[in-house]
């Protein structure tokens, strides 16, 4: 009589945001399949913005996710300029990404010490950390807070962002709020750099290891960043954001809400370690100084890396945002919006927010929204992500089931996932 193996599941994968599970089958030759259910509910933003008017669909796309709303408002923001062909002012462009970097660095410190470090110091969750590690929760919360006020500074508020729209801000801060930025940005510098120490020593599961397929925007200009207008490939190949459809294709899952998304027929990886697999280049300052001395450790061939990928970015937007305070200084004072004639036409933005590419593709007729496809990060990670998975059940399916639940979520963290954000159904 053959051994009937009980599968081994995670219900609700924590520390992560959004509900997801994993759901690991086990027979006696081995691991025959392994899921990550995806089981928040599915929403339906990209149809509910279809015949809206333009602006309005524009105050709804940042509430796909208050994790990553200043991400989703100014790609979609982004977008529409394109669709009706206008171009903002290049001091508009670095405010702009001065806000997205609030973003960034909002969720790369939240997810490193929150989500990521308790794992690695046997903790169940942040809040037991506490007196142990006071520095570290204190740079957490100090980090967090700066990318918050950056975001509430530049776009009226911390979450669902309203103060980017259509040709430029709502309204500016003033010089001086600036210029305290900037300060606040280089006292938060060394706290930065600390985080990357701390996570050079921290394991990356050899379990994982072997090729991966990166994808990432390619940046405009010569700076390591947020905006482009290719989708460059660690295999060579790159190209036009308008061309996304060519080559990454979007597929329905059974075990999921969310689809799974493919790269030539293969899973394929974004994120901050593929935003450094594929420029690497463009970094500089202190960045590029702790870059180059730990390239070991910043492997292209394993999911963990991640991790520390997001903790040089961490080093790296701090000291961008101070540069391009700088650039928007040189140029004040100027408008904070230009008129934008409303035109019909078709735009593609590609930019990067905390947990790689997201894809926003509208098209507007008649002053309205007449089509709108979103793909966000976590939905092109998933399917490299449950490989990932796999691999790791492969190494341990015989071992403690406890454990191999733990080593699986830790596989999952390490990839920053924003389920809420992968749930998008485009027709009801």
């Amino acid at each position: 009589m053959k051994n009937v193996y009980l599968p081994i599941t995670v219900d609700h994968i924590a520390r992560v945001e959004g509900k997801g599970g994993v759901e690991i089958v086990v027979s006696e030759e081995g691991v025959k399949e392994v899921k990550l259910n995806i089981i928040e509910g599915p929403r339906f933003f990209e149809a509910i913005t279809v015949g809206k008017k333009l602006d309005e669909a524009l105050a709804i796309y940042p509430r796909i996710c208050s994790f990553c709303s200043a991400a989703h408002k100014l790609t979609a923001v982004e977008a529409a300029e394109k669709a009706v062909g206008f171009t903002p002012g290049e001091e508009i462009q670095a405010l702009r990404e001065v806000l997205y970097i609030g973003d960034m660095v909002e969720s790369h410190a939240l997810h490193l010490y929150l989500l990521v470090l308790p794992d690695y110091l046997g903790y169940s969750g942040p809040l037991h950390m506490v007196e142990e590690y006071k520095k570290e929760i204190g740079i957490a919360l100090e980090l967090k807070n700066l990318g918050s006020w950056i975001m509430e500074v530049l776009g009226s508020r911390a979450i669902h962002q309203e103060n980017a729209v259509l040709g430029g801000f709502g309204k500016l801060p003033d010089k001086a709020t600036l210029e305290e930025m900037k300060r606040k940005l280089r006292e938060a510098l060394p706290k930065a750099e600390y985080t990357f120490e701390l996570f050079t020593k921290l394991e990356q599961y050899e379990e994982v290891e072997g090729p991966i397929t990166h994808l990432a925007v390619k940046p405009r200009g010569n700076a390591y960043g947020i905006y482009g207008d290719y989708i460059k490939a660690s295999d060579g190949n790159e190209f036009p954001s308008e061309e996304y459809r060519e080559h990454i294709r979007e597929f329905v899952v059974e075990h999921s809400f969310a689809k799974h998304s493919h790269y030539h027929g293969r899973p394929f990886m974004v994120g901050a370690i593929s935003r450094l697999v594929n420029n690497s280049n463009l970094l500089y300052g202190k960045a590029k100084e702790l870059y180059e001395g730990h390239r070991d450790l910043l492997r292209s061939t394993n999911p963990f890396a991640n991790n520390l990928a997001q903790a040089i970015e961490l080093v790296y937007f701090t000291e961008r945002a101070i540069d391009l305070i700088d650039e928007a200084l040189a140029r004040w004072p100027f408008k904070a919006r230009d008129e934008v004639e409303i035109r019909d036409g078709f735009g593609v933005s590609t930019t990067e927010a905390p947990r790689g590419v997201l894809v926003y593709a509208l098209k507007v007729e008649n002053g309205r929204v007449s089509y709108a496809d979103i793909i966000t990060p976590t939905a092109f990670n998933l399917a490299m992500m449950e490989e990932h998975v796999r691999m790791m059940a492969e190494k341990h399916y015989n071992d403690d089931p406890e454990r191999l639940k733990l080593l699986a979520e830790m596989v999952v963290r390490a990839y920053d996932p924003c389920i809420s954000c992968s749930v998008h159904v485009a027709r009801l």
